[in-house]
């Protein structure tokens, strides 16, 4: 039987995975998370709070678990220096998008080059030594004592050749001379991976990228430095990756809505290595009651009985999420706030009084979400205030739109705009007026049918003044 427990006292964590000091305490493994952890993939791409940089920051604990201390893991979130250096590299006689693929290549050979020389050397067999003695030859020639960091290596590259010490390679003065005017070029490149795979035999890297959003701006060069990245991700773990845990791998973690907009050549090539965090209610609940003390589940923690719909409170809750972590303790977190100091339950009253202000913050969240990846996002998002929740059909959706916001619907197109919502779940669909609506954060392989009924998403009733109408 399960125990009562002040509501106040509870710590349902921070939304914030980086300032939150208990998540590896309450941090669970869901398939997503052992689908990464089966080192499969290549990009983990998600929804903002749907747990990326959560799953990014406990990544060296849960590969160690897995594969022991012969694999390490380099976190690396290149900042705005660093973000800003890449932009501007750029190759002779190269597309920017192959000179971006270069440099990514050159910086994280680097960073796992740096990490190599953490591991432990006793359990290293002479090749591999050798190779080590390669790069720390290499790394103290060209950054000194200090270890290197994704701002310095790509500062150093936008200087050229001239400005790298390349002898632990092979290469002489003579070489350096010939080609100090010149940029990068493969054949460093490929003799700085092929040494620190040599010293990952019987060992592994993993480097993983985060925060790659924090300087995004949408723009053509952006779009380019981001390809360049996944490319380059997908070049390395080709050639240098082994599925037990040696070798080099990346793992890039991004945006799914940015990830959306990027168009290159190949992208299906990509598609195997694709990994989408999407969460099931199951799954949410379950990362509710690892916050929770052992003696309490969710379920307690709500006044009993079901809310209008017949349906349980914390379902009501999840129904007005994108199935995302950071939502459910969001509103968790408004009902607790909303609680007395003796309350020992959440009552159904505040449930809903908590659903005005969190509806409003949805709003507003997805407005920021989107808004570099689609600028005329905020508008048609506000075509929707004071509408009704559903529509008979796509057609009927449409006309909504093209009346409210005619300009942007020549801009775009209405059945543009339709797509871009329904990607990002803001409305799903009901075929045949049969079942329930059907959103793409419930199913990430959910395509735009050509007719049905349209639905707005819970979430936004309160946000938008969405007045609720029965079906024709």
């Amino acid at each position: 039987m399960s125990g009562k427990v002040n509501v106040k006292s509870i710590s349902f964590g921070t939304v914030d995975a980086e300032a939150d000091r208990k998540l590896a305490e309450y941090f669970i493994k869901t398939n997503k998370v052992n689908d990464v952890l089966d080192l499969k993939s290549a990009h983990v791409i998600g929804r903002k709070g749907a747990g990326k940089s959560s799953m990014f920051t406990q990544l060296p604990r849960l590969i160690a678990e897995r594969y022991g201390r012969k694999t390490r893991v380099s976190l690396m979130t290149p900042d705005q220096y660093a973000w800003g250096a890449l932009r501007e590299y750029t190759e002779q006689g190269l597309l920017p998008e192959q000179a971006h693929t270069n440099a990514w290549k050159f910086t994280i050979a680097i960073d796992a080059a740096s990490a190599i020389l953490e591991i432990d050397r006793s359990s290293f067999d002479d090749l591999e030594l050798e190779a080590i003695r390669k790069i720390e030859k290499f790394l103290s020639s060209n950054f000194g004592a200090e270890a290197p960091t994704p701002t310095s290596t790509a500062r150093r590259l936008l200087k050229g050749l001239s400005s790298f010490n390349i002898e632990a390679f092979g290469f002489g003065v003579g070489f350096e001379r010939e080609k100090q005017e010149q940029n990068l070029t493969p054949e460093i490149i490929d003799q700085l991976l092929d040494v620190t795979s040599k010293a990952c035999r019987t060992h592994g890297v993993i480097v993983a990228t985060d925060r790659l959003d924090d300087s995004w701006d949408g723009s053509d060069i952006s779009k380019s430095l981001l390809v360049g990245l996944l490319k380059a991700t997908k070049e390395i773990n080709d050639k240098y990756s082994e599925a037990d845990g040696t070798g080099l791998r990346v793992l890039t973690f991004l945006r799914s809505d940015i990830y959306q907009v990027l168009h290159f050549d190949d992208k299906d090539k990509h598609r195997s290595v694709e990994d989408e965090i999407v969460w099931s209610p199951d799954e949410l609940k379950e990362m509710v009651n690892a916050r929770l003390p052992s003696d309490v589940t969710v379920d307690a923690i709500f006044e009993k009985g079901d809310m209008r719909g017949s349906i349980s409170p914390f379902n009501y809750i999840v129904k007005r999420t994108f199935l995302r972590p950071r939502e459910v303790i969001q509103f968790l977190q408004e009902c607790q706030r909303r609680c007395s100091r003796e309350d020992t339950e959440i009552s159904k009253d505040v449930i809903r009084e908590a659903e005005e202000r969190y509806s409003t913050w949805k709003v507003e969240d997805l407005k920021q979400e989107y808004r570099r990846v689609f600028a005329d996002f905020s508008e048609v998002l506000e075509a929707l205030r004071q509408t009704q929740h559903r529509y008979d059909s796509i057609d009927d959706f449409i006309a909504t739109l093209e009346s409210k916001i005619p300009e942007i619907c020549s801009k775009h197109g209405a059945r543009e705009l339709l797509k871009k919502l329904f990607d990002a779940s803001i409305i799903g669909v009901r075929l045949g007026n049969a079942g329930t609506a059907r959103y793409r954060c419930e199913d990430p392989d959910l395509l735009l049918p050509a007719t049905g009924s349209v639905y707005i998403h819970q979430s936004l009733y309160r946000g938008l003044s969405i007045r609720e109408t029965r079906a024709s």
